[in-house]
């Protein structure tokens, strides 16, 4: 009988821990970068009345901010998260759906802003 009881309790916690594996939430899975809009190159962000250079590079996953590679490129299924490579915070977040030729519309840190391509006149 007490064998039974173990083998039971065994296959309880084999079940138990089989349906506790994490699994990956299909949002959080990024396209491949051919399939996506053009959205690498530099642009220009107006910040707290100041002009600052983005140049985002999207084979390397980085980003440079006024010339410095201090944040971080992450994509996911619809858009794509700035964070510097130091915080768990985000600065900014972009749709691919957002994006124009010229501009792209997003947030930074918790305000709408645009980005614009630089070389272009809006």
């Amino acid at each position: 009988m007490r064998n039974q009881i173990i083998s039971v309790s065994f296959l309880f916690l084999l079940l138990f821990f089989s349906f506790c594996k994490e699994t990956k939430n299909p949002a959080d899975i990024a396209p491949e970068i051919s399939n996506l809009p053009a959205f690498g190159g530099e642009w220009i962000l107006e910040w707290e009345n100041k002009t600052h250079s983005i140049n985002i590079q999207p084979d390397e996953n980085k980003v440079f901010w006024n010339g410095s590679g201090d944040l971080s490129l992450e994509l996911d299924s619809v858009g794509i998260r700035l964070r510097p490579s130091d915080e768990e915070t985000i600065k900014g977040y972009f749709l691919y759906s957002d994006l124009k030729p010229k501009s792209w519309i997003g947030t930074w840190e918790n305000r709408v802003v645009r980005l614009i391509r630089k070389g272009s006149k809006e």
